[in-house]
This record gives structure tokens, sequence and C-alpha cells, in this order.
């Protein structure tokens, strides 16, 4: 087996209050329990209080939906370079839903979307030691087998609305562990050219004209490029180039 190839230990929890933060709370423990292992994976059938991107929460009935948390130590990865690991959580969640034959493409930053309708949300939150990252905690919720949901941000859909059918969600689990495994070995590898491409090129608006908002108002724009610091670049119909750090721009579905 490779040195640097992942090593996963899994736990399954019944309940949490959120997977990120039982994982950031127990790593020391997960580590007494699995030394051998360089990665580790929590799972719940339920979260009480599950966290998205721009502090949203993320709703999830109980035992029908993939919850999980990664973490991993990508010690290799210097913190101007963070981004590259979003790009490769949001490429192994796509080829995920790829394997199930579904068609999804990526919402930057990382987001997971069939047409217009949300199947995935993914949060990375980073530690990190003078210039280089020491722990990636990376929080992954796919809508798997969930038919009904509350009133959201986002319309939401899932695999089995897709698909017409129940799909096991360990199935759906291994199988974005495995895809993790291979980006992250691209990662390591210093790939990073590889994966943004792939990763631009599976963009939600990527050389399409789609309509944006920022704080000036709505515009028109398509996709040209986004920065090893995962800014946004906006070509707009004057042809103008914008430059959008997180939160500043919203893509308008």
């Amino acid at each position: 087996m490779d040195d640097n190839s992942l090593r996963y230990y899994h736990k399954h929890l019944l309940c949490v209050d959120s997977t990120n933060r039982y994982i950031k709370d127990e790593a020391a423990n997960l580590a007494l329990e699995a030394p051998d292992a360089n990665a580790f994976v929590v799972t719940a059938d339920e979260q009480t209080a599950g966290r998205g991107q721009r502090g949203n929460s993320w709703q999830s009935q109980r035992c029908e939906n993939l919850l999980v948390s990664i973490l991993v130590n990508p010690s290799f990865l210097k913190v101007s370079r963070q981004f590259a690991l979003s790009q490769t959580v949001a490429l192994a969640v796509n080829a995920t839903m790829a394997h199930f034959g579904i068609e999804s493409l990526l919402k930057w930053p990382n987001d997971i979307y069939v047409g217009k309708r949300k199947i995935c949300g993914i949060l990375v939150e980073l530690s990190w030691e003078s210039d280089t990252i020491a722990d990636a905690i990376i929080g992954i919720g796919v809508n798997v087998n969930q038919s009904l949901f509350g009133e959201m941000d986002r319309i939401p859909v899932s695999m089995k609305m897709l698909l017409g059918a129940d799909i096991p969600i360990d199935n759906v689990r291994d199988r974005l562990l495995s895809n993790f495994s291979y980006y992250y070995s691209l990662l390591q590898l210093g790939k990073e050219e590889l994966i943004t491409r792939e990763y631009i090129a599976s963009l939600l608006g990527y050389r399409k004209k789609l309509l944006y908002r920022d704080s000036s108002g709505s515009f028109t724009a398509t996709i040209e490029d986004v920065t090893p610091m995962g800014h946004l670049l906006l070509r707009c119909d004057d042809g103008a180039l914008r430059t959008y750090a997180f939160k500043e721009v919203e893509l308008l579905l």
C-alpha cells in the first residue's frame, strides 16, 4: 500500500449535533482508537445542528441522507493553496453523482447542483501551523433518499427523486470516500493544475451566460476562471472582467 494513501477509520453515530463538531472535539480519541489510520470519518443517521456555508443550517431527515465528516492532515498544502482542497472535495462528490448516473455541476465555490436544485452541500474547516494546513475537517451532506423538504434557501433535490428508487446510503458513502482518495492523491502529487482544470470545466455557468448579483445589482456574465485563492473571475456582457471573493457575488437561479 502507498504510504501516502488514505487509511480511513470510520465511526458511525445514531445522532449528533454536528459531525464536524464531533470529529473536531474527538480527534485525539479517534487517533487512539485507530493509530494506523491517517484519515478519520464520522457519519450519523441524524444531525440536530448541521451547518452549511454562509452560516446556514443543513436540514436532513433521520436515516435518509449521507451525513459525513472527514478529518485529514494535509500538511503538504500551503495555506495560500487551500482552495485546491475544496476543489478536490467538490470533484469527489461530482464523480460520485456521475457513478450513480446523475449529471451534476459544481456551483462556486463548492455546492453540488442538478439543474437548478441543490443535491449536496460542503463545509471545509481548516486549522494551520505557520503557512501550512495542519488539519482539515470536511463536512458533506448529500441528499440521498429524502423526498420531502422544509423551507430552505435553495430548492433541494435528492438522488431518490432523480432516480426513482431508494439508494443504499452506505454505497454512496463508500463511493464518495473512494473518489475523495483519488482526488486527494492528485493533490498530494502536486497536480493542482489538473484538479483546477476539471473543477472549472465542471462549474455551473462556465462559458455560459447566467444572471449574477453583487453589491451594485444584477448583471449577466460567464465564468472565465477561478484563481488559486478561489476568487471567481466573471466576464460581463460589456467585456469587463470582474473578480469576486466568497460571498461577494451570488448566482441567481
